[in-house]
């Protein structure tokens, strides 16, 4: 319970370093504590006790010699790298969102997320007028979205269909991955206009000729044309209603032998501890009506959306690949 209680210290601490760039600043190999003070610009003996507890972590480790050195699990806050959650510490270890994070109970009492009550917008209006707080949130969407992405490419046989269409893609870098792995296929970006308008993961990846890229309101209405629609990590944002209207319009745009592909975390049951589980709260937090669901849940919102979830597929990321098709 000790460790449970103490462990917002280890988080706060890793931001600190991620803010403070230390494991990039030990990539070429060890060095001592005055030399990180002075590249940090900081309190050589307070720095020292804050490596001290990430060395208890795992994080760094102090060398006989004194010098400080970074572990392979430090390699992570690296800035880079395929590995890097260092814009994700970034983002948790905001006094922003430490802020929302300490409104837990108010929201647990209403109901209603902390963000909006705490900052006075809705996060993603917050997130527009804050580019410096939005930053590493968005590197790290476009970092977990590459992360992400072969593991679904490999779960699911997309070979079968003609276009496939990524619904609330982002730039592209999902459908990037798919198209590679498929030749024969086309694809449909569809993204808010501002977001769509440079879709360099579509150019850099050679496939940008197969692909048509539209802006647009996936709550409205999404493109026609393609055989399977696929709506990767939007639907936990949403409330049920909102979920269930993005999923009825790919439902309408598919054909009687098409599918609508949801990318999720799903909820699991029983009291085993799930990234799903922490993920969740997070949601509660930020958004009206957003959350990590249950197969059972999202069973509903499919059939409500004139769907019939035909299976659920397991990637090797946090995330399950949900099948469904018109009825």
């Amino acid at each position: 319970m000790l460790q449970m209680l103490n462990a917002g210290f280890t988080m706060r601490a890793l931001c600190v370093a991620a803010e403070l760039k230390i494991a990039d600043r030990l990539a070429a190999g060890p060095r001592t504590l005055a030399e990180l003070a002075t590249a940090t610009g900081t309190h050589q003996q307070s720095l020292g006790r804050l490596l001290r507890l990430l060395a208890g972590a795992g994080v760094f480790r102090e060398e006989p010699d004194g010098q400080i050195a970074l572990t392979p699990l430090g390699k992570c806050l690296r800035s880079d790298g395929p590995d890097s959650v260092r814009d994700w510490a970034l983002y948790l270890g905001s006094p922003q969102l430490w802020e929302v994070l300490g409104a837990l109970r108010d929201t647990v009492t209403t109901g209603e997320p902390a963000f909006p009550r705490v900052h006075g917008l809705p996060l993603w209006d917050y997130m527009s007028e804050h580019p410096d707080f939005a930053a590493p949130f968005h590197r790290w969407m476009s970092q977990q979205s590459a992360q992400h992405n072969a593991a679904v490419v490999a779960a699911y046989d997309f070979s079968p269909f003609r276009v496939v269409a990524d619904i609330g893609g982002g730039q592209g870098s999902t459908l990037a991955a798919i198209l590679q792995a498929n030749p024969s296929l086309r694809g449909i970006l569809l993204d808010l206009p501002q977001v769509v308008a440079h879709p360099a993961p579509l150019d850099e990846a050679g496939i940008a000729p197969r692909c048509e890229v539209i802006g647009g309101d996936m709550l409205r209405a999404v493109p026609e044309g393609a055989d399977a629609y696929l709506v990767k990590r939007i639907l936990m944002s949403f409330g049920d209603e909102q979920a269930t209207t993005i999923l009825r319009n790919c439902a309408a745009g598919a054909p009687a032998h098409g599918k609508v592909l949801a990318v999720e975390m799903v909820l699991p049951a029983g009291n085993e501890p799930s990234p799903a589980k922490t993920f969740d709260v997070l949601m509660l937090l930020q958004h009206t009506g957003a959350r990590i669901r249950t197969e059972a849940e999202f069973t509903e919102l499919f059939t409500a959306a004139g769907l019939r979830l035909t299976r659920i597929i397991p990637t090797a990321s946090p995330n399950s690949i949900l099948e469904g098709a018109p009825t």
